[in-house]
């Protein structure tokens, strides 16, 4: 999913005309803040010549009022830190999960940013997942459930007791609690 803001403006809220200055914008457009503050400074002049403000300020407060495709925890009405949402949306696919996942845990931008690498992440596929990690961890003790009639692993446990449940984007993934705690 792409990440997008619902750019408005104070000025236009305060007037309630902000649906109509107001719009989504797909940040993967820009390459970077500076490009991305031209196109809402041109954007506010444009407003401003469209639609005079009755009382002859000019559009100049950003207000965000929605968004989509990154973390809650980078989203901010006003106050917006479009160095970290650019920096966050300029990862690959892997970290942006990682990240995701280290913020939706509590921690700041740059823990996330520092310790992306340490998250281990695999797809809950169910079963098979849990097998495999399994046989992952302990490859020994996975061929002796296979020969052994009376040895009976529990991998719900195993599961249960080294992992935890991260949803992204509809996919549940399992994470290695000793990968980033």
């Amino acid at each position: 999913m792409e990440a997008k803001i619902f750019l408005t403006d104070y000025a236009s809220y305060n007037n309630g005309t902000q649906f109509e200055f107001g719009h989504w914008v797909d940040l993967s457009q820009f390459s970077d803040v500076e490009e991305f503050n031209a196109y809402v400074s041109k954007h506010f002049v444009d407003a401003d010549k469209k639609s005079p403000l009755g009382d002859g300020s000019t559009r100049e407060e950003m207000m965000i009022t929605d968004f989509e495709g990154f973390p809650r925890s980078l989203y901010s009405e006003c106050g917006m830190n479009f160095e970290q949402l650019f920096e966050y949306i300029n990862l690959d696919n892997h970290e942006v999960m990682a990240v995701a996942f280290l913020l939706e845990q509590g921690n700041d931008f740059q823990y996330a940013m520092d310790h992306k690498e340490n998250v281990n992440m695999t797809e809950n596929t169910g079963r098979d997942a849990h097998y495999e990690l399994f046989e992952m961890y302990y490859p020994d003790a996975a061929k002796a459930d296979e020969n052994c009639h009376y040895l009976e692993v529990d991998y719900d446990r195993f599961i249960d007791e080294n992992f935890t449940e991260f949803e992204y984007e509809g996919t549940t993934y399992l994470i290695a609690v000793d990968s980033w705690d």
